[in-house]
This record gives C-alpha cells, sequence and structure tokens, in this order.
C-alpha cells in the first residue's frame, strides 16, 4: 500500500510521546513493504532534537505551524493550505493521528492515543486564572474539530478499550472501530545484569499518573520509592529526575515492581517497558495497559501494598512472555492488516 499519514508532530521536532510512536511504527511498516509519506507538523516552539534518528527511507514533508498551544485549529489550517498542490490521489489510504475536520478524498483512518477532554481536566488544576479562560474559550472550538473529525473518518484505531469507552461516552461514533495496543522497543527495554534491590519504581510526578497516592503509600511503605521525574527528594521518595531510556531500563530491571495507580492514562507504556525489563507491574484499572495484564506479570488494582505483594515474587519470564506479544513489528502487522480491511470496504 501507499500510505499517507498526517500528525501535528514527528521526530526530530519531538512535543510528545506520539512522536517516538510514529518513528517506531512506521519504520516497521516501511519494513514489511509499503510505501510511506507522513504531511508532519513542525511547530517554530518547537527545537530539533539531534539525538532522535529517523530512518532516511521514510518521506518526511512538513508543515510548518506556529504553536503546539491551539494545534488543534493551526495545524488543519496548515495542512489544508499544503494539500492544494499536493497529488493526494496517488495515495491508497491516509491514516491521521491529529483530528483533521475535513474529508481528505481517499479512505481514511483515524488513530486515537489519548482523551485529550480527559486529561485537560488534570492539567487544568495547573494552570493560573488567564490560561484557564483561554482554555475554556478554545474548548468548544476543540469538540467541534473531534467531532468533525470523527465524522470524515472511515474508520478508527483505538490504543485501548478504555480509550475507546471515553471517546464513545464524549463523542458520537459511528463507524468501525478497532483495538491495537501500543508497542515496546525491546532493543532499548531488556533484562539488564544488574542486581535486583529493595525498592519500588514509579515513573511520572503528576497526579493524573497517580504521583498523590504514591507519595502517600511511601509515607508506611516497606520498600523504598524512586520516582522518576521531577518531585523533591523527602524521607520516603527518592527523586530520579529525568532519565535516558538506557538509564530507565536499568531501574527497571532493578525494581522490584513498577507502580501505577493512574486516575487516568490511555495507555501507559510503562507498563510494557517494565514487562520487557522482566519487571512485574501493579497498575489501576483506569490505565489502557491494565487490560493486557494477567496474573503472570502482574496486578491490576488500586491497593499498592496489597499489588506489591502479590506481584513481587513473580517469575520475570511471565513478564517477558507477555512484553514479547506487543512488539512494534506485531503492532504493524495489525494496522495494516486493519487498513487493508477498511480500504477493500470503501471501494
Amino acid at each position: 500500500m501507499n500510505i499517507l499519514v498526517i500528525t501535528r508532530e514527528f521526530p526530530p521536532y519531538v512535543a510528545g510521546g506520539i512522536s517516538y510512536h510514529l518513528k517506531y511504527l512506521y519504520s516497521k511498516i516501511e519494513e514489511i513493504g509499503h510505501d510511506v509519506t507522513i504531511l508532519a507538523g513542525r511547530p517554530r516552539a518547537i527545537e530539533k532534537q539531534s539525538s532522535v534518528e529517523v530512518p532516511q527511507t521514510i518521506d518526511v514533508e512538513w508543515v510548518d505551524y506556529f504553536s503546539m498551544s491551539g494545534y488543534h485549529l493551526q495545524y488543519p489550517t496548515a495542512l489544508a493550505k499544503k494539500l492544494r498542490d499536493f497529488n493526494i490521489g496517488e495515495y491508497d489510504i491516509a491514516l491521521t493521528h491529529t483530528e483533521i475536520p475535513y474529508s481528505l478524498g481517499i479512505p481514511t483512518i483515524h488513530k486515537v492515543h489519548d482523551a485529550k477532554h480527559i486529561e485537560r481536566s488534570f492539567s487544568r488544576e495547573r494552570m493560573g486564572s488567564t490560561s484557564k479562560m483561554l482554555d475554556s474559550a478554545l474548548a468548544k472550538t476543540r469538540r467541534w474539530v473531534t467531532q468533525r473529525a470523527l465524522d470524515c473518518a472511515d474508520a478508527l484505531i483505538f490504543n485501548s478499550d478504555l480509550t475507546r469507552s471515553v471517546w464513545e461516552n464524549q463523542y458520537d461514533i459511528s463507524v468501525p472501530s478497532n483495538t491495537i495496543y501500543n508497542g515496546v522497543d525491546r532493543e532499548i527495554f531488556y533484562p539488564r545484569e544488574v542486581e535486583k534491590e529493595d525498592f519500588i519504581l514509579f515513573v511520572g510526578d503528576s497526579p493524573r499518573k497517580g504521583f498523590p497516592k504514591v507519595k502517600s503509600f511511601a509515607e508506611n511503605s516497606p520498600y523504598p520509592v524512586y520516582v522518576v521525574g521531577d518531585v523533591d527528594d523527602s524521607q520516603h521518595l527518592h527523586s530520579l529526575g529525568r532519565l535516558s531510556q538506557d538509564e530507565l531500563a536499568q531501574y527497571y530491571s532493578s525494581a522490584v515492581a513498577t507502580i501505577h495507580p493512574a486516575k487516568f492514562e490511555a495507555f501507559g507504556n510503562v507498563i510494557l517497558e517494565s514487562l520487557a525489563c522482566g519487571t512485574p507491574v501493579v497498575v489501576s484499572d483506569r490505565c489502557g495497559a491494565a487490560e493486557i495484564i494477567d496474573d503472570s506479570c502482574g496486578e491490576v488494582t488500586t491497593n499498592l501494598s496489597a499489588g506489591i505483594e502479590a506481584v513481587r515474587d513473580l517469575d520475570s519470564e511471565g513478564c517477558l512472555q507477555t512484553a514479547k506479544r506487543y512488539s512494534w513489528a506485531e503492532v504493524a502487522n495489525d494496522t495494516t492488516s486493519f487498513l487493508k480491511r477498511m480500504r477493500s470496504c470503501s471501494k
């Protein structure tokens, strides 16, 4: 297939985790014989990250816009200008990773990575009054753009059933959909030759990811709690700051367990990363990645103490076997199979 990809960001102009997702996914899709062209947004305020390598075989055409703030309006507008002189008819199908509120004229699949309408309720807690006013003013435009994009799509891909359910509760969805879980790069995340230590690992520093619950748990935990994120050190919490992926893999490999008591997480890549390093997880059912967990590799619960005791003696092999089922090669195969089915239905 000749696939057109549309996204508000792409490496090396990285604004969020979606960039890494797209890099891994489309590298594998090209490897299995498909042609990929990416119309990628390039916000002026985002600096180039030269450390992020992108395969030279991927054809990227940049769509410049001002900033990620209000991208739901800026990027589709800039894209529309780009498409005026772009031969979209040469592509078999489009896969969008940003809501585009108009028809592209070819079969279009939209992939949903998050649930901004829920995530924004947490981020608003940290906003000042001016930012809150601006956010409220933009809220109606976000909803209109999103609903229009859903109406224009021929099918949807969600990264978890949890994500699908919260979108179905918020928007009118009348097209076919499929759940395809995220993948993990096992060339980075694999068991390191380090000693197991009696500490619990948490990756994140926000209320949405469950930091307040982790902080409360740490006060009476028999284990020290290490936090990957910008938090203050205390008697019970040890801040590791920001880590490279290689450093993170070493901490995953050393930990008794990784905990993720999220209040909402559309997927939660930390779950797969920990499993790929052989370390079990304790995760809430408000995290999409909880859907891939069974008692061989983790526990789905909000009771962190009980969850850790349930998983601390699990064999790492159960974790590794679960992670192997979610390679990026598998994600690429599942994605292209769905694209082919939807393309044939649209003929």
